[in-house]
């Protein structure tokens, strides 16, 4: 993936340059498999992307304060990902690396001419749950429909600018999904619609096929929340403010 392309998939103008830092660290990750950072490698970067160029030390201090990265042991001029942050950009734009795997889906179970298109994370994961039901594997729908679910739910509050409101203690990931839904169903800046009283059916389903170990999920189990889900997704995708954005 050129770097232009990641710029483009992630929003990256948009961020701040604490965010645009991590991003284009973990953008050369993902090109080199390096996993130290030094602040002349991360200026190369944000001249590669086309960026002015940053206040080294004022950045560094934010990606450390903001518990971003860290400094390794025996490597005081260095930086490199906290895990916990690391594995949170594996999964939501890991998939970007993956665009030349084909997925054969035709809106199945969600609507792709309506929610595909927005996001290149979203698409996939849109696409691998059409796939998974027309194929009767409804626990991997199950799974993957709850991880839909929470990431939407994030977007919304991050783009409203609310997201602190589900941070964990260390402000560097999100809480649990139960933890965001409790908050979700009575937060007034959200504002959602009678649809929430639905929120912990789409999150216990997932937990069901995820957790329990003698649980199986049927395509009953999914055919009664899709209307819901589908409503759900039209109003989170307007929340996050995807609903006008142009095809990635």
């Amino acid at each position: 993936m050129k770097i232009l392309d990641f710029k483009k998939a992630t929003e990256l103008d948009k961020q701040n340059q604490t965010i645009q830092a991590a991003l284009l660290c973990y953008y050369h990750y993902k090109t080199t498999d390096e996993q130290i950072f030094d602040m002349k490698g991360i200026q190369e970067l944000f001249s590669d992307a086309g960026f002015n160029p940053i206040n080294s030390s004022r950045v560094k201090k934010s990606l450390i304060e903001k518990k971003i990265m860290r400094i390794p042991k025996g490597l005081k001029t260095s930086l490199e990902f906290i895990p916990s942050v690391f594995q949170e950009y594996e999964q939501q734009y890991g998939i970007l690396w993956n665009d030349n795997e084909t997925i054969n889906s035709e809106s199945e179970l969600i609507d792709e001419s309506k929610f595909c298109g927005k996001r290149n994370y979203l698409t996939r994961l849109i696409q691998q749950i059409n796939h998974s039901y027309a194929n009767n594997c409804y626990d991997a729908v199950a799974v993957l429909m709850r991880r839909l679910f929470e990431i939407m739910l994030i977007l919304s509050y991050q783009n409203l600018g609310i997201d602190d409101e589900i941070k964990d203690k260390s402000g560097s990931g999100y809480i649990m999904l139960d933890g965001i839904v409790k908050n979700a169903i009575n937060n007034n800046t959200l504002k959602l619609s009678r649809i929430k009283t639905e929120f912990d059916s789409f999150r216990k389903v997932g937990n069901f096929s995820a957790h329990n170990i003698t649980y199986t999920a049927g395509i009953k189990d999914i055919d009664d929340i899709k209307l819901n889900y589908r409503v759900m997704l039209e109003e989170l995708y307007n929340k996050a403010g995807l609903m006008e954005k142009e095809d990635i």
